[in-house]
């Protein structure tokens, strides 16, 4: 029983540890929208089979019970019986029990537009299939936008941290000064204040931590109650994208995009539509067979009366198209409208996409640029601060110049977190963009 508490608990830690690919994948296993796309899957995998049947023969058995409380009455002329010409005699045929039994068979021999609808069927199938890789891609991109908002909402709070702990030790000997005499009280409000917007500032950044946890959760469908740890810093993710350079000039292959197969399937059932329709002119041919028995008593279960009497019927049914009012041209005319408007949005899309690859890797340059610069910027803004921490050390700079350092040094560490953030983001943009 202890093993299996044990073996469960480091189960469940594991689970609450995610890589950002880990985290998607999760997603992709777990998500509500997975289990949709399995269920549709399931569906049209029954509607093929529920099609096929409509070719295949069909069985059917009935049993009909009579019982003639008052049998039907017929009038004849009476003279057939002897009578008096003009007149009729009332006479009743049948028996007051009647039992029918049969079975019939019917099977399609021929109809040109039935294999063309049997094959869209499993196209449609492969349609369903493609449209399931796209809302994938959905997922993979609204848990990738929920992991990388986590990662830099900690980064932030790693540096406002450093940052409260340098603040404070200066203020704490700052105040020490200030209680020998060496240092005015400006110098220890200054200080004062912005040591206390920055735990205003962290305790900011914790709740956006706890919120975007929250939103990654829900993306993942992974239980709300439940801690989750990630294993990636803003920094790891930066570091992959450093590690794999990326041609930015390579072609763009649109068939990498989910949509675009799915569009390409549209195309076939458009074209498998127009040829269903147009075998429709195409005869239809039709076998069938039956066999009935009846059996007719005033005393069902009196064996000296008749007994069964069977019936059996084959044939063929031919069904030759010739006048529909030109309804089927019609319908073949709107069809192939359909496959006009098909190829525009194939068009459109393509469009789109070497809009959004071209965006992509303008805002990927950019970003890569954006980062080198910041960085720069960091490096100098910490050195500023660093010789004022100096300066205010050794008496001969002002609180005001070292708050004003701070404040710059935790601005320039905050942009370039945004710039490696952007840079991942971008990265992330593109792969997308190229249906990578």
């Amino acid at each position: 029983m202890t093993l299996a508490c044990i073996a469960l608990c480091i189960s469940m830690f594991a689970q609450e540890q995610f890589n950002i690919e880990e985290a998607v994948q999760y997603a992709v296993e777990n998500s509500a929208q997975t289990k949709i796309n399995a269920l549709e899957l399931a569906k049209a995998e029954a509607q093929i089979k529920e099609y096929r049947a409509t070719g295949l023969p069909q069985v059917n058995g009935t049993i009909d019970y009579q019982h003639f409380i008052n049998l039907p009455t017929s009038l004849l002329p009476a003279e057939f019986f002897g009578g008096a010409p003009g007149t009729f005699a009332e006479v009743q045929f049948g028996l007051k029990n009647s039992v029918n039994a049969g079975a019939s068979l019917n099977t399609l021999l021929f109809d040109g537009s039935f294999f063309t609808g049997l094959k869209a069927q499993r196209i449609y199938k492969d349609l369903i299939y493609k449209q399931a890789n796209q809302s994938e891609y959905q997922i993979k991109k609204s848990v990738t936008q929920a992991y990388l908002g986590v990662v830099i909402a900690q980064r932030n709070k790693r540096i406002l941290e450093k940052n409260i702990e340098n603040l404070e030790k200066t203020l704490n000997e700052t105040t020490i000064i200030y209680e020998n005499g060496f240092a005015e009280k400006l110098d220890v409000s200054r200080l004062q204040l912005s040591f206390d917007n920055l735990n205003t500032e962290l305790q900011r950044v914790e709740r956006l931590i706890n919120l975007s946890k929250n939103l990654l959760k829900f993306q993942m469908n992974y239980p709300l109650e439940m801690p989750i740890i990630l294993t990636e810093s803003l920094d790891d993710l930066a570091d992959k994208v450093f590690l794999k350079p990326i041609d930015l000039d390579a072609p763009i292959d649109i068939s990498n995009r989910p949509e675009y197969s799915v569009i390409q399937v549209g195309e076939q059932l458009n074209d498998l539509n127009i040829e269903a329709l147009r075998r429709g002119y195409y005869p239809s041919l039709v076998g069938f067979a039956s066999a009935q028995t009846a059996l007719q008593r005033n005393n069902l279960f009196d064996e000296d009366e008749p007994g069964f009497f069977p019936t059996t019927i084959v044939g063929l049914s031919l069904s030759v198209p010739i006048w529909d009012s030109f309804s089927r041209s019609a319908k073949i005319q709107q069809a192939k409208v359909d496959q006009e408007i098909t190829q525009v949005e194939k068009a459109e899309f393509e469009r789109a996409v070497n809009l959004e690859v071209y965006n992509a890797r303008l805002s990927y340059e950019n970003a890569m640029n954006s980062v080198g610069s910041s960085k720069r910027a960091e490096t100098l803004a910490r050195e500023i601060y660093q010789t004022a921490q100096i300066k205010f050390q050794e008496g001969v700079g002002s609180s005001l110049e070292l708050t004003q350092a701070e404040q710059n040094l935790y601005n320039a560490q905050a942009n370039y977190a945004t710039a490696l953030y952007d840079l991942v983001v971008a990265k992330s943009d593109l792969d997308l963009a190229l249906g990578q």
